[in-house]
């Protein structure tokens, strides 16, 4: 996984599943985090979705963020 990505980015919200939601201020759309990348960037809101190390890849549960951490 990227090292840097908290110098890139203000918001990183950490995930324990690879289906990500978002509508934090804009009209919401999905990603899907590649395990072996490790996170997603939304590009409306730059947030980056960072996989956690207990993260199952396997784990179908969806994360819905709406802005608030």
């Amino acid at each position: 996984m990227d090292n840097n990505l908290d110098k890139k980015f203000d918001t990183i919200i950490e995930v324990n599943t690879t289906n990500i939601a978002t509508e934090a201020g804009h009209p919401r759309v999905y990603y899907k985090i590649n395990p072996k990348v490790g996170f997603i960037v939304c590009k409306y809101s730059n947030t980056c979705f960072r996989l956690s190390k207990d993260a199952d890849p396997k784990n179908k549960e969806l994360f819905i963020y709406r802005g608030e951490i």
